[in-house]
């Protein structure tokens, strides 16, 4: 079997990192290849740039999966952009991290989202409320399920040292960003976990930011509640999906 993940971006300095994030996550038989939409036109940012920018790209990309002969396909944003249309135009099954959590929480009980609340720069387009994650549980007919969403503020290097890292040292770019979402892992985001825990009454946590994925074990050690990993659990189901027949 073979997933293809699309990091929608038009950088692929996150790659390396989706790549250790899931490498141990499947079954022996399953090939994943990790791809971002580099050199298609979109904006070369650091961070997401906004929809319209990529979504033409993103689609594109998709049905070059499915006729190179993929399996299935995963897009590696918990905003899950293009999920919907994208299933429109391909017999493969298609994939988002929401879409996936919300698949996986009906089973354990009451779901709770925790957001990053990521200070957004010039150029940025991260988003400022939770507004979108709960735009996308009505889409995905998830209220009786939905505990509801807590935010945890989130750090990122300044924005002229972004660019300069992404210019000149994307590794370093990467270990930057990740460093902050690692200490919101273990401060803000574990107190956002533990209070939906507590006041919400949540059975399973999602963190809806893929750049968390990996860095939830503080997480699951202090928190008695399920924990969906942002980009392992829509890998885990997109290859279920696959492998039975579904879209």
């Amino acid at each position: 079997m073979r997933i293809q993940v699309i990091n929608p971006m038009g950088v692929d300095v996150y790659n390396p990192m989706v790549e250790e994030a899931i490498a141990r996550a499947t079954a022996p038989d399953t090939k994943v290849e990790v791809r971002s939409l580099m050199g298609t036109g979109v904006p070369a940012t650091a961070f997401l740039p906004a929809h319209s920018l990529l979504m033409n790209q993103l689609l594109t990309q998709v049905e070059t999966a499915e006729r190179d002969g993929f399996d299935a396909v995963v897009i590696a944003c918990a905003a899950d952009p293009g999920v919907e249309d994208a299933k429109d135009l391909v017999d493969i099954p298609v994939t988002g991290p929401m879409e996936a959590a919300v698949a996986a929480g009906r089973a354990f009980g009451q779901m709770a989202v925790i957001c990053p609340r990521i200070e957004s720069g010039e150029g940025e387009n991260l988003p400022q409320n939770a507004n979108w994650i709960r735009r996308l549980i009505h889409r995905y007919g998830a209220e009786s399920i939905f505990a509801g969403v807590i935010s945890a503020p989130s750090g990122h290097p300044p924005a002229d040292e972004v660019n300069r890292l992404l210019a000149e040292d994307p590794p370093g770019l990467r270990a930057a960003v990740r460093a902050e979402m690692e200490v919101s892992a273990t401060t803000t985001a574990l107190d956002a976990a533990q209070r939906a825990f507590r006041d919400l009454d949540a059975d399973v946590l999602f963190f809806a930011c893929t750049l968390w994925s990996g860095l939830l074990g503080p997480i699951r050690e202090q928190v008695p509640v399920r924990v969906l990993d942002p980009l392992i659990t829509p890998v885990l189901y997109a290859e279920m999906l696959a492998r039975t027949g579904s879209n």
